[in-house]
Parts: C-alpha cells; sequence; structure tokens
C-alpha cells in the first residue's frame, strides 16, 4: 500500500561479495513491511554487484574506503524510509525480524529503538549464546557492559541516525558509542525474540581481532564522546577510563596509561550506581 512506512536497511560490505548475497536475500524475503535495502560498498577492489534483480536493492559505492561508521553513514543519508535498520555483509536476519519490530514501534509511539537477541555463531556453525542477556535492558546496565546492543538486532525511528550519526573518526568500538548515545538521548526498548545471526568464525578480516595500539585510539574515543555521561555515573567512569588505561599500557603510552588512571581514580571515588548528584 502506498502509505505503508518504508524501512531502510543498510548492509555495509568490502570485499567480500560471497558472503552479501545471503545477507542480501535475508533482507529481501522478510515478510511485512515495504523496505528498500541500500548496499554501500566501501571501496572493493572489484565494484560489488549481485545476481539480484529486485528493484528494492540499490547500491552506493565509495570509490576508496572511508571506513564502517562512514559507510553507514553514506547509506543511512542515501535512504528514503521512516525506519532505519543496519546489517553487516557476514551476518544474516531470520525471518520475521522487520515485522514484528516494526509491529512493536507502531504500537508503542513512544519508542524510538527496538533491539533485540542475535544468535552468536561459531566457525563450526554451532550456536554459542545470545545477545543480549535477558537482563541488560536499561540504558545503564548496556553502559557499564560496555554495550551488548548488536547493529544487526535494532530497528530505529529515522530521527534516531539524524539526531545520533555514527562518528566518522572511529575505526573500533564505533558500536559502544553510538548504541550507549543512543540509548541514553532517545527511549528504547527491548522485544524477546531471536531477530540475527552474528557470525563470530575467527577470520582475519573482522573488527574483534585485538590490535592494542588501535584499542586505545578508538576507545579514546568512545570516552570522550561519553563525557558527559560517564560524569554522571561514577562507577561506569572508573571503568571506561581504567579500561583505556590498561589498552595505553599494551601499547606502551607510558603517559596516557597514567592520565587515564588518574582520571578513573581520581574522578570515580565510591561504588555509587545511581547518577551523580
Amino acid at each position: 500500500m502506498a502509505d505503508d512506512p518504508l524501512v531502510s536497511v543498510v548492509i555495509t560490505t568490502k570485499n567480500r561479495i560471497t558472503l552479501l548475497p545471503r545477507a542480501v536475500k535475508s533482507v529481501l524475503e522478510q515478510t511485512g513491511p515495504s523496505l528498500e535495502v541500500i548496499v554501500v560498498d566501501d571501496g572493493s577492489d572489484v565494484p560489488a554487484a549481485l545476481d539480484i534483480q529486485d528493484p528494492r536493492l540499490r547500491f552506493v559505492r565509495h570509490e576508496v574506503s572511508q571506513g564502517l561508521t562512514n559507510a553507514r553513514n553514506a547509506g543511512f543519508r542515501a535512504a528514503r524510509g521512516q525506519f532505519f535498520c543496519m546489517l553487516d555483509d557476514d551476518d544474516w536476519y531470520l525471518p520475521g525480524k522487520l515485522e514484528k519490530q516494526l509491529a512493536f514501534l507502531e504500537a508503542n509511539p513512544e519508542i524510538d529503538m527496538v533491539f533485540s537477541r542475535v544468535t552468536v555463531r561459531d566457525a563450526e556453525g554451532k550456536d554459542r549464546y545470545y545477545l543480549p542477556a535477558e537482563h541488560v535492558h536499561s540504558p545503564e546496565i548496556n553502559l557499564y557492559a560496555f554495550n551488548v546492543i548488536h547493529p544487526s538486532s535494532v530497528l530505529m525511528r529515522r530521527k534516531v541516525f539524524e539526531q545520533v550519526p555514527f562518528e566518522p573518526r572511529i575505526k573500533k568500538y564505533e558500536d559502544t558509542l553510538f548504541f550507549i548515545r543512543v540509548t541514553f538521548t532517545f527511549k528504547t526498548a527491548y522485544l524477546p525474540m531471536e531477530v540475527s545471526v552474528w557470525m563470530q568464525d575467527g577470520r582475519p578480516d573482522q573488527l574483534t581481532r585485538v590490535f592494542y595500539e588501535r584499542n586505545f585510539v578508538n576507545f579514546r574515543i568512545v570516552c570522550e564522546g561519553l563525557a558527559d555521561i560517564l560524569e554522571r555515573y561514577p562507577v561506569a567512569r572508573r571503568k571506561y577510563y581504567g579500561r583505556l588505561a590498561f589498552q595505553a599500557a599494551r601499547c606502551g603510552r607510558v603517559w596516557e596509561c597514567a592520565k587515564a588512571g588518574a582520571k578513573a581514580l581520581g574522578l570515580a571515588r565510591g561504588t555509587r550506581l545511581a547518577p551523580a548528584a
């Protein structure tokens, strides 16, 4: 119907054309809402192309890679929908994801973003656990947990991205910064259902590999981006700057380690879990 709400799904990809069809098909096969799929090719050596003829599918290409956050921002800026969601090229949606989450948001107009569980699967095809755990539903608990909301698990209203885009400088922990900022800015809710599969198969191109210098540089951006929130939550402030100090030590940044450690210990005394007065 012409007045049906449009859901825009942004899929980012780079040099993983063998994985992309599964992700795209998992969206196009969704039931319920009108949708568009925007594949953002972030500088693949060979431009991404699919043997899928569907008017709902279109491509945006960066000739030179600009990174995941800029690719997501570009996809959402190109989107036409009233509702936004995202997917990585190696993950996929489960049936009913969009239909059920959209129905929830339409029935609860005060909620701006809904998130659900993802199934974490390993290289052997075994389902290891679900994310998030059942108790991690509030912004505060998510803050203490360093974020457990997965990108493929959400559906949000357009205004969420318009007010809180992805930080373009960050190359890792982008989801931590984005979702914590969103949950403290907008009203969000948890819908208990499995909506997607997150592949954790240990490939070297996954952003979850540990590189100490990159970890420190990017987590420092997280702390900067959440400074106002951390100022209100002393325990969280201690946890975040303590982690930053540890990462600085691991890559040999002695002065940065001392500064972060002093901030963790000197500015976060006590064990208060509630916001600072």
